[in-house]
């Protein structure tokens, strides 16, 4: 697995968080092809649930765990959506030639109070063995201790990255990376090398109907990651070629995040 590479794309590229249910076709077309070109690297998707499984979650309170027998409806209603979106992600992807499979993470992770204790990996390995491309998703899992609740995306891409010792782990955002911000001017500018002293002393926004915590708790999983060796980027998956580039060596506009 020391070649592999876990590719996470933000909620903000495969759907448009302004519109319920938006899918964005055209840009996973392009990912697609742009993929491709990189094929036969070893690669493993992970996409977030954009318009389709936060406002579901966020209505329901399904992050905190199960409180009211309501919250039943929610997390069903937000297993379905994120199945939805996973259906329109592989069969867009499938159609630039990627041979690519859904593995629903609800059925092979399971956290304890929203940390992931349990993941079965034998669906990965197996689709892996004969040249597939798993592509899994942010979801509502169950939980020891909370009874269910959401696991983001990105954490997911994390665990995985770390537990196979990935070669890089790719996060695409809808913009050019992390910004900071120059105390002296006021003007925002892009952090191209995100350490975790720089990391403390970013004021970070969260993100508005984003249940899962926003840029923040993204560059948390994207320094454990880099703690266990693994090279990790965020760049803009808005833009055509970047994730390409990346894929392939090349200098690209966005953040290294690294540990130091």
């Amino acid at each position: 697995m020391g070649r592999l590479i876990v590719l996470k794309l933000g909620g903000s590229v495969v759907t448009s968080k302004q519109q319920r249910f938006s899918f964005n076709r055209d840009v996973l077309l392009r990912i697609g092809k742009e993929l491709r070109t990189c094929w036969p690297t070893p690669l493993l998707i992970v996409h977030g649930g954009g318009s389709f499984g936060h406002p579901v979650a966020e209505a329901y309170g399904i992050k905190k765990g199960y409180q009211r027998p309501e919250q039943l409806r929610g997390f069903l209603e937000t297993v379905s959506a994120m199945r939805r979106l996973n259906d329109l992600v592989v069969s867009t992807l499938g159609e630039s030639g990627l041979p690519v499979i859904g593995i629903p993470t609800y059925c092979t992770v399971t956290t304890n109070d929203g940390e992931i204790e349990t993941c079965n990996f034998e669906p990965i390995f197996s689709a892996m063995d004969i040249g597939l491309i798993p592509v899994m998703h942010g979801d509502a899992v169950f939980d020891r201790k909370l009874k269910f609740t959401i696991l983001s995306g990105d954490a997911l891409a994390s665990y995985i990255a770390r537990k196979l010792k990935a070669k890089q782990l790719i996060f695409a955002v809808d913009v050019d990376g992390v910004y900071g911000l120059d105390r002296n001017t006021s003007q925002r500018f892009l952090i191209e090398e995100l350490t975790e002293k720089v990391h403390m002393s970013i004021k970070y926004e969260q993100a508005e109907g984003d249940v899962t915590g926003g840029m923040f708790y993204k560059v948390e999983e994207a320094l454990s990651a880099a703690r266990h060796g693994v090279e990790v980027y965020i760049i803009n998956g808005l833009v055509p070629g970047r994730i390409e580039a990346v894929i392939k060596g090349q200098k690209v506009i966005g953040t290294r995040v690294r540990v130091g």
